[in-house]
């Protein structure tokens, strides 16, 4: 059962980045998934499709990188479910960022660019658009 707060689930293949990131989402009032790969986000993210309301992806990881996430993710909502999902990087190549978004990424962050509380406000922004749009 869900509760109020809107979940999170943070796919991160580095430790501290993971912890890091789960910490700043939480003290900005959503509560937070972790998965340390992409294999782990998939299974994570089907278990828990019916509460997770964003999705916030690492694409360097070993296994299987964030655009493979995103396409598997996106090729099969009945399976994982149908909510926003934003790239966090360090990649700026305009052809990844290009390839993001054509597989459905609603949101591109880059990690060097970023302070802690930009990723709370870019979660709220889509959110609150992907709320506007249903």
């Amino acid at each position: 059962m869900k509760d109020s707060k809107h979940v999170v689930l943070i796919i991160e293949d580095e430790a501290p980045l993971l912890d890091s990131y789960a910490e700043i989402i939480e003290g900005g009032g959503f509560a937070a998934l972790k998965a340390a790969d992409g294999y782990k986000g998939l299974d994570t993210l089907s278990a828990n499709k019916a509460i997770v309301d964003l999705v916030l992806l690492d694409l360097m990881m070993p296994g299987m990188d964030g655009l493979d996430v995103l396409k598997q993710i996106r090729a099969d909502p009945g399976k994982y479910g149908e909510m926003p999902i934003i790239v966090l990087t360090n990649l700026s190549s305009e052809r990844v960022i290009k390839e993001a978004f054509e597989r459905g990424a609603n949101g591109y962050l880059m990690k060097t660019e970023l302070e802690p509380d930009q990723v709370v406000t870019e979660i709220e922004t889509v959110l609150n658009l992907a709320k506007k749009a249903e």
